[in-house]
Order: structure tokens, then sequence, then C-alpha cells
């Protein structure tokens, strides 16, 4: 009596539930953080509401988490490009999942414990995280410009 064979997993199907599940996970974290600012704005928390650049770069953490968790969920569609090699599918599906974490954390970290008038040093993940992204979103234009083979 032989048991039946399971199906291994396609490695693509890996890519787009890594971004269907990261997606899902930033735009909740991004959003339960805006509401809260929000909610701190309303009974003008002191900590937050005397410190313009901390209130101005926590709300930029909370836009770029809530679009780019979109950006990963509509990724899911195009991510299997069939002009894009699987080692460019990988590296575009890794950057842009690096650097939609990078871009947030980067506004948020550069909020806490800044200096006057500076963010602090955390604020140098955003630009780097936004290389990532725009690499991804490189890699998937010049794909889609090819013809397929």
């Amino acid at each position: 009596m032989t048991s039946p064979q399971k199906t291994p997993e396609l490695p693509e199907a890996g890519h787009a539930q890594a971004h269907n599940r990261f997606g899902w996970t930033l735009l909740l974290v991004s959003m339960t953080f805006g509401t809260t600012l929000e909610a701190l704005e309303a009974f003008r928390w002191v900590p937050l509401m005397s410190d313009d650049l901390k209130h101005r770069l926590w709300a930029l953490a909370h836009f770029h988490g809530a679009a780019l968790g979109l950006l990963n969920l509509v990724y899911v569609r195009w991510e299997n490009t069939p002009t894009l090699g699987e080692a460019a599918r990988k590296r575009a599906s890794l950057t842009l999942l690096l650097g939609s974490a990078a871009i947030p954390l980067g506004f948020l970290l550069g909020g806490i414990a800044h200096p006057e008038g500076d963010p602090s040093l955390g604020v140098f993940l955003a630009p780097i995280g936004a290389l990532l992204v725009l690499h991804t979103a490189a890699a998937q234009t010049f794909a889609a410009w090819r013809r397929p083979s």
C-alpha cells in the first residue's frame, strides 16, 4: 500500500505567499499605528504634539507602511513575469520585501530619541529601503517591456 505523494510547493507560490502574508501584516501594523497616532493627536498627547519632527516622521512611517503593504499585495499578481529570469525574480522579490520593511522602520526610528531639529540615525534605513523597492520596480518595468520568448 503506497501513500499518495504530495506535490512539492513551487517556488513561485512561496514568493506569492510571502508577499501576501507580509503585505497583510504590514498593512495591519501600519493602520493600527496610524489609528493610534490619530487617537494621540485627538487627546493632544504632549510628547507627540510638542515634537513636530517626531509627529511628521511617524506619520510618514504610517503612510509608507500602509502603501507598501498594499504594493506587496498587488505585487503577487506581477511577481511571475515570464520575461524575468528565476534569479532576477527571486532578487526582485527579496528586495521588495526588505525595502518594504526598511522604509517605514527608518521613519519610525528617525523619530525616536532624535536630537533637536534632526532625525536620529535610524532614518537612513528609509533611503536604503527606497533603493531596494526601486530595484524591484526597475526589474519589473524592464521585464514588462521585453518581448516574451
